[in-house]
């Protein structure tokens, strides 16, 4: 295999300027870089405190664009202090309804990516053991908050790394005294601990009353019983599904943690942050911070159950972190993406570890059609997601007497009607036979795209729940007296959104079902680790925006158009070869300085050449300029 030799001393370090490159320096080298960094937390609330004076503005949730908002602040904390090599020379705030696309494939309803508070603004609920119940929080809150708030409790060290801060408002007074038990669980802590990423929501699918009504369990249940951050948005700009996944992993803002993008710079390449190099080889080394995960476990002596899943690879090592590579005395953690290729679980077992339980040699039943075929009598093959379609749950993870998901049955809460009918997998590719589920460099990855139109129905969420719930069962998450914990990404309500629409019939549908899935986790966890014995933490990744008719920007126009004024092959990265997106532009510094150019030229020129489409363009310099 192409990885790391086993013998070699496995562990990632913090650097400020040098690129990740796992090699023989010992882990604890990075107890000599953190000093670098010991004023990060005040540094980063300096930020803050300038974004408190930013004014929302120009988007879906309210305010005009004349206000003139300044997201320079978010900028910083997505590349700075430590990843200058990382950052583009152009970042680029498009208005508020603009997709950038090339002209073959303008297929996206929506998008994100951006500063903007449709993009930004997100969902965080605290509920269980230690956190307040029935309290809402006007205060600032993001997702780096999160890991210093797990660890708080569950009484546990806050990683050296993190930026965030303690949402001490959420806790309640059975947190006020120290309780550390020899690494087991005191009677005021949890059991395990939980943190589900509803990707792509935004803030307002709780409040808005045409979304809302989706969300009977999650208002009735998390939002009246636990705590509610009703301000909370990203504190940095890069709203992307890598980026924000490791923030919520980490503790730490892109600028620390390194993965400013779902794509990043490394020299002259633009590799994927997360598993490539080799490509679906479950890669984390860019990741230049720890994660809660790495530092938990190996802080309890692996005694923790780790476990991290998402159909996204990048969303799944974002959370879940290094593994076994992060140091000698790390233990292969369960980090599984829920490969769309196959419909079967997948990782790699250099560094992470997949259950006997996921293993399709011990269960054939698992595989995705099979798996609904079986427990919900969906025939994915056959059977179309339509908006009258009512689905019988009969896993063996069902809610007794309250097990049928029905859905808005064709109608939004105003009145209005609607009707869909979509295929269940995509038409005309053939079935997946391949029961690949471990990394093998000699093994030609099975690359199909049959179950990729599954991903955008609800019938993947309710496969990818039960292969958790299948999981945490198997693994006994929260019998015991040691804390575990878990990260699960609800990946395809982004995938949904993308293709149809933030607002459209077909997400407002798919809510419900996220709904009931996240009712089916918690009885769960009442029957198998017990009432008030869990924490539970529902955020998001990011928001989005619609695009409307006549506001795509077509990059190719966008790349030609800065080639033509400042020389052919100026710039540097290649959307259209799925490189850095088009807010993203890396530009050769010497090409501009023998044209006696500066980037702020290239900023200027692109505000005056494209004002239907960019709001401002931030520039490298600005970023380092403090």
């Amino acid at each position: 295999m192409n990885v790391q030799p086993a013998d070699r001393v496995k562990r990632f370090m913090i650097s400020k300027m040098v690129e990740i490159v796992v090699n023989e320096e010992n882990i604890g080298k990075r107890l000599e870089l953190m000093k670098r960094q010991k004023n990060v937390r005040k540094w980063r609330c300096s930020l803050l405190i300038g974004m408190l004076c930013m004014v929302s503005a120009g988007n879906s949730y309210g305010g005009e664009l004349d206000e003139n908002p300044d997201f320079l602040p978010m900028y910083r904390l997505n590349f700075a202090p430590f990843h200058e090599s990382r950052t583009p020379e152009l970042n680029i705030v498009y208005l508020p309804d603009v997709l950038t696309s090339s002209k073959e494939n303008a297929t996206f309803a929506c998008s994100h990516g951006f500063a903007w508070e449709s993009d930004t603004r997100i969902p965080l609920i605290l509920y269980g053991k230690g956190i307040k119940r029935g309290f809402v929080s006007d205060g600032q809150a993001s997702n780096e908050d999160i890991v210093p708030t797990l660890a708080k409790i569950l009484d546990t060290d806050i990683p050296d790394e993190s930026n965030g801060t303690v949402l001490s408002d959420a806790l309640n007074g059975s947190l006020a005294r120290p309780t550390r038990l020899n690494n087991n669980c005191s009677p005021v802590r949890p059991r395990v601990a939980l943190v589900f990423t509803l990707d792509q929501a935004r803030a307002d699918y709780f409040s808005n009353p045409q979304m809302s009504a989706a969300w009977q369990f999650t208002s009735k249940e998390l939002l009246e019983k636990g705590t509610y951050y009703s301000q909370a948005r990203l504190s940095y700009a890069g709203s992307r599904t890598a980026v924000s996944h490791t923030v919520v992993g980490t503790g730490t803002t892109p600028g620390v943690h390194g993965i400013v993008g779902n794509n990043i710079k490394l020299g002259d390449s633009f590799p994927l942050a997360f598993n490539d190099d080799p490509r679906h080889s479950m890669n984390m080394f860019n990741l230049t911070a720890p994660s809660y995960a790495d530092v938990m476990d190996l802080e309890q002596e692996n005694k923790p159950i780790i476990l991290s899943m998402s159909p996204y690879g990048r969303a799944a090592l974002g959370m879940g972190g290094h593994g076994a590579a992060f140091s000698n005395e790390s233990d292969n953690d369960i980090v599984v993406q829920l490969l769309m290729d196959t419909g079967l679980p997948y990782t790699n077992d250099e560094y992470f570890h997949l259950p006997e339980t996921l293993q399709y040699a011990n269960d054939t039943a698992i595989r995705i059609d099979q798996w609904l075929l079986d427990n919900y009598g969906i025939d994915i093959h056959n059977d179309k997601w339509t908006e009258g379609m009512i689905v019988t749950d009969n896993s063996p993870y069902a809610v007794p007497n309250d097990n049928v998901i029905t859905g808005p049955q064709g109608s939004f809460p105003d009145g209005t009607t609607f009707s869909f009918s979509h295929h269940s997998v995509t038409p005309e590719k053939t079935v997946p036979t391949s029961a690949y589920q471990l990394w093998d460099e000699t093994v030609a990855f099975p690359s199909n795209s049959y179950f990729s139109e599954t991903m955008n129905t609800p019938f993947y969420q309710l496969w990818a729940v039960d292969m958790l719930l299948k999981t945490m069962e198997s693994e006994g998450v929260g019998m015991d007296k040691i804390a575990d914990l878990i990260f699960y990404n609800f990946k395809c309500l982004d995938k949904v959104g993308h293709k149809y629409g933030v607002n459209s019939p077909e997400i407002y549908t798919y809510m419900y079902y996220t709904d009931y899935c996240l009712m089916k986790i918690k009885y769960w966890l009442d029957k198998n680790v017990g009432r008030n014995n869990y924490l539970m933490v529902v955020t998001s990744d990011h928001g989005a925006h619609n695009a409307y008719e006549g506001r795509i920007l077509y990059r190719n126009d966008l790349f030609e158009a800065i080639e033509n004024a400042f020389g052919e092959n100026v710039v540097l990265n290649d959307p259209n070869e799925g490189q850095p997106f088009d807010d993203m532009i890396y530009l050769d510094q010497e090409m501009l300085n023998e044209r006696g150019a500066t980037q702020a030229d290239v900023a200027r020129f692109v505000e005056e050449t494209f004002p239907e489409y960019v709001y401002k363009v931030y520039t490298k310099d600005e970023i380092f300029s403090e």
